[in-house]
């Protein structure tokens, strides 16, 4: 048995050469992993690199995500950067808060790996060991296909770092990165649980979870960078078998209220979350106040506002579309018992309009509850109306799969005749309508080559304080931080452009 201590940083990969820099934890292969309840406690660890007080969601993928969508606008500057693409490889705000916490659980995952693959419990629990690799590998996974769809090739670490010099890893091409993920939602598939988690693990991956980020990543794969022409068809098999385990206990549902979709905390809609908590210290989540209306929340001095969304998306929306209001706050309550309506003054116009989808009246500045919301399954009903549509034209199918997330959401069907792209169009800009504020915002404008498009109409660059940025293809993908570039010798250069 190896006696080498694994190292798992709180920093990033390529910081790993930098031998002053803190070492979060070590765990000694020779006394742990003996048993399920102690791997529980490491892949618990695992999330925990997700959901740190102020960190992946709150100020990283808020920026890198979010921000960039159309139908948002930001009163914080260094959020303004990302919408109007002036930011840069040198940004110490929300760049280090994706890459690290994204790296983090990969090497946590890569440890747990390594380790339970090499052993063998007592015969009652080796089906859990292998349930727990296979949880392992999906977070690996969708760590890697977050960073690959925001950086392009990126360090592909498979295997726990015991030297610091094993952490310096050259970038993996793009599409050798999408061939391991896909080999790890594959065994994921097949060895996770295949019913719903118990009320002791709830908000964990089963095999239906597997099967839908399996369809995402396919789908992806179809779309840009890769154009893989295949892949679309393999999305397909994979967003149907998600379909067939509707309302089971093997699989998701859409609900009948999308307020409760969005505010009721691990319902049967929820296909993945992240978990949030203000009952263990640093579990909880500071979203709640850094994107957090004008005294609304209970505590004085909170609610950060750092943007909004616009009022040309409220406005898009019907007025039956229930979406619109669990979605923005356009009129709120405020702890004094003043009813805030936007654009009044005290409710600037300026700051957009306040998110409602993440809001606990009680939290402190850093421990919010709402559980940070990742996929939902009304998503998947989306893809599968792109999917025939793009495989078969707007044919009765997808207009079937569009409407099911419309009469839901209160709002009329979408208009009928429409041509195959008028479809791909319509349904592009329903995602936005449904999942606003769900960080998928950027992985839909980049892979349907809409970054230009998306730049020409962002508030940011033509209306508030307008800096007239000219599309770049460079801004297909955003730089790598500076600091993995140059304490990594085996990364040669930044993505081009930054």
């Amino acid at each position: 048995m190896k006696k080498l201590k694994y190292i798992i940083l709180l920093i990033s990969l390529a910081a790993c050469s930098n031998l002053e820099e803190e070492v979060y934890s070590e765990i000694s292969p020779s006394n742990y992993y003996q048993n399920v309840a102690e791997a529980e406690v490491a892949v618990t660890s695992i999330y925990n690199s997700y959901n740190r007080a102020v960190s992946l969601y709150d100020f990283g993928l808020s920026s890198l995500t979010v921000v960039p969508s159309p139908k948002m606008q930001s009163k914080t500057s260094w959020r303004r950067k990302w919408a109007n693409y002036t930011t840069d490889a040198t940004d110490a705000i929300s760049l280090p808060r994706v890459w690290r916490p994204f790296y983090q659980g990969i090497f946590r995952s890569n440890v747990l790996i390594a380790e339970l693959e090499g052993r063998e419990f007592i015969s009652e629990e080796e089906t859990a060991r292998k349930e727990i690799i296979a949880e392992a590998k999906f977070l690996r996974s969708w760590s890697f296909f977050n960073l690959v769809q925001l950086f392009g090739a990126v360090p592909m670490p498979l295997k726990p770092a015991i030297k610091a010099e094993e952490a310096q890893l050259p970038r993996t091409p793009i599409a050798n990165v999408y061939q391991q993920i896909i080999l790890d939602l594959q065994e994921a598939e097949t060895n996770l649980p295949s019913n719903k988690r118990s009320e002791t693990q709830l908000g964990r991956p089963i095999q239906a979870t597997a099967k839908f980020l399996l369809a995402k990543v396919y789908l992806t794969m179809a779309g840009l960078p890769l154009e893989d022409a295949s892949a679309m068809a393999l999305a397909n098999t994979k967003i149907q078998e998600v379909i067939d385990l509707e309302d089971t206990a093997q699989g998701y549902k859409l609900l009948e209220s999308y307020a409760d979709a969005i505010w009721v905390e691990n319902n049967d809609e929820r296909i993945f979350a992240i978990q949030q908590t203000q009952s263990v210290s640093s579990q909880g989540t500071a979203f709640g106040h850094v994107w957090g209306s004008r005294n609304r929340l209970n505590n004085p001095g909170l609610g950060q506002r750092h943007g909004g969304f616009t009022k040309d998306f409220y406005d898009s929306f019907e007025a039956t579309d229930v979406r619109r209001d669990v979605t923005m706050a356009y009129s709120y309550v405020d702890r004094d018992g003043i009813t805030r309506t936007f654009a009044d003054g005290y409710y600037p116009e300026r700051e957009g309009i306040y998110q409602n989808k993440y809001v606990d009246l009680d939290q402190n500045a850093v421990d919010g509850d709402p559980d940070m919301i990742v996929y939902r399954y009304s998503d998947a009903l989306l893809m599968a109306a792109e999917i025939e549509n793009s495989l078969n034209g707007p044919t009765a199918t997808a207009y079937g799969y569009l409407n099911r997330v419309r009469t839901r959401a209160n709002a009329t069907d979408a208009p009928a005749g429409m041509t195959q792209q008028e479809f791909a169009e319509y349904t592009y800009e329903e995602r936005y309508k449904e999942l606003s504020f769900e960080f998928q915002e950027i992985y839909d404008i980049r892979r349907l080559g809409k970054v230009e498009e998306v730049l020409s109409q962002h508030p940011e660059n033509i209306i508030w304080a307008p800096t007239n940025t000219a599309y770049n293809p460079n801004f297909n993908l955003w730089p790598l931080p500076v600091g993995e570039v140059n304490t990594n010798p085996e990364i040669l250069e930044n993505n081009p452009g930054w």
